[in-house]
């Protein structure tokens, strides 16, 4: 298995159950081998418990998925819009 598939299953199955029980959410941006961009949406975007999820839930994790560290890079999520209601 590829490292980038390695960390879209650890996500998968790991970090996005985990988040979205607490109303958030986790999007892979990108990975070049190097360096993880994600995104962190929902209750977690802007939240000011967003730091201690991102050292102390999701860099373990990937470090654990990769066997090694990577520089993580956190994306601001665009706004989440709600449709107006229609009449």
């Amino acid at each position: 298995m590829s490292p980038r598939a390695d960390l879209e299953r650890m996500i998968d199955e790991i970090l996005r159950p985990l988040l979205e029980a607490d109303g958030g959410g986790i999007e892979l941006v990108s990975f070049d081998g190097e360096e993880l961009v994600l995104t962190l949406t929902g209750a977690f975007r802007g939240d000011p418990g967003a730091p201690y999820v991102q050292h102390r839930i999701v860099r373990p994790a990937v470090r654990k998925a990769l066997g090694r560290d990577v520089k993580i890079r956190y994306a601001v999520a665009r706004e989440e819009r709600v449709s107006p209601a229609r009449s």
